[in-house]
């Protein structure tokens, strides 16, 4: 029992401070606001974690955490189709950018990207490069089934996903209302242009006819 308590305990400091970094940003939130959050005095937060870099890595891990527990339930889901299934993998992506992580936070995790490795945590690259494979065999399997032509997955991927993740730093609820419409809206437009089309309608020439 006490194992799960203390489980428990630090998963609440650390949604206490995800929230705190969603609202003020990081360089906005210091330990001591952190502390007073969640009751306790500042210098019992380093049984948790013992600076803001530590708090910042925790974070990302949460990320890719909750991401590969979702993005498995999405890929097993047989009741969608291919361009659905993919469809809802970007969304979720979208969500858990713009809802779940602050801005900060999401720029550290994707550093992650381009990062050969990463010397508090070598997994990390590896669990990175999962997710985005998930995505990328989504694509595949939507040119599999001629739902889009022919195209490079991990190009395809590199480009939604980087306009998934920007949501987090422009999308706003009370200015833009609910976030699914609006990236509905942006996988329309990317679908549109994989789409496979009728032979003879694609081209210079149809482009012009329309």
């Amino acid at each position: 029992m006490p194992p799960k308590r203390s489980a428990e305990r630090h998963a609440n400091v650390l949604d206490a401070a995800i929230e705190l970094i969603r609202r003020k940003g990081i360089d906005g939130t210091s330990l001591q606001d952190i502390a007073d959050a969640v009751g306790i005095k500042k210098g019992s937060l380093s049984t948790y974690f013992s600076s803001k870099d530590e708090l910042v890595e925790l974070i990302q891990a949460r990320f890719t955490d909750v991401a590969e527990q979702e993005l498995a339930k999405i890929a097993e889901r047989s009741d969608l189709t291919a361009d659905e299934r993919f469809r809802e993998l970007l969304y979720f992506h979208a969500e858990h950018c713009a809802l779940r992580v602050s801005s900060p936070v999401l720029v550290g995790f994707m550093q992650l990207w381009t990062s050969p490795s990463s010397p508090n945590d070598p997994h990390q690259p590896a669990i990175v490069r999962q997710y985005q494979r998930t995505f990328e065999d989504a694509v595949a399997q939507c040119s599999h089934k001629r739902i889009f032509r022919k195209v490079d997955p991990e190009l395809v991927v590199n480009g939604l996903m980087g306009s998934m993740s920007w949501c987090a730093f422009w999308y706003n609820e009370e200015e833009h209302g609910p976030l699914r419409p609006l990236v509905d809206k942006i996988i329309d437009m990317a679908f549109d242009g994989l789409r496979t089309r009728p032979r003879g309608s694609g081209g210079a020439k149809g482009r012009a006819a329309n």
